[in-house]
């Protein structure tokens, strides 16, 4: 399933209501997916620590390794990047049956788009900035533009200021956890 961009949410990560927005988009993309209630939720964090554009994801992993007990693919510790992804799909559906999994990614964008969160119901194809050919992956998909996209991928994730990545990796964290908690006391009723 590819993204569908009729519906997406798109918020800004200084907009002071964000995690909020993202935490009830995600509610709302958990509630579409058939069997959700039964269904594992697996948190698939794509990307790596070797460029600071590129570590949103692993951060975000982090943060929910750190601080949930979710099942949780991909961290600082443990990055699911290019070289492994595929491997890890596969573990995946190997170890869990009809898994919901909300994909996190960094991109790249506009200039105007930096700082941008965008989520959808759909996969995202990873590995796109710098030429990578990648399955796509995720029954959700959430992206942090962390940078403006340029000629060459590696060098402008390379060059992204880390205090933009960190602050989309809190935005996302924080309402990915609030989401499932939500969502999983609402399944515990």
């Amino acid at each position: 399933m590819l993204k569908d961009m009729t519906e997406k949410l798109i918020v800004d990560c200084n907009d002071v209501y964000v995690r909020t927005k993202i935490d009830h988009y995600i509610q709302l993309l958990l509630g579409k997916q058939k069997d959700a209630d039964i269904r594992p939720i697996i948190i698939l964090c794509i990307g790596s620590d070797r460029y600071i554009g590129d570590a949103l994801g692993p951060l975000v992993g982090t943060y929910l390794e750190e601080n949930t007990d979710y099942i949780v693919y991909g961290s600082l510790d443990s990055p699911v990047h290019a070289s492994n992804l595929v491997e890890v799909i596969d573990v995946i559906h190997h170890q869990y049956q009809q898994p919901i999994i909300i994909a996190v990614d960094a991109c790249l964008g506009n200039h105007s788009e930096i700082g941008k969160i965008e989520i959808w119901e759909g996969s995202l194809e990873a590995g796109i900035a710098v030429g990578a050919s990648l399955p796509c992956v995720g029954h959700i998909s959430i992206i942090g533009v962390v940078n403006a996209s340029g000629r060459i991928g590696y060098l402008d994730l390379q060059s992204t200021p880390l205090s933009i990545v960190m602050k989309l990796s809190k935005c996302i964290g924080g309402a990915l956890w609030d989401a499932i908690n939500s969502v999983a006391a609402h399944n515990a009723v």
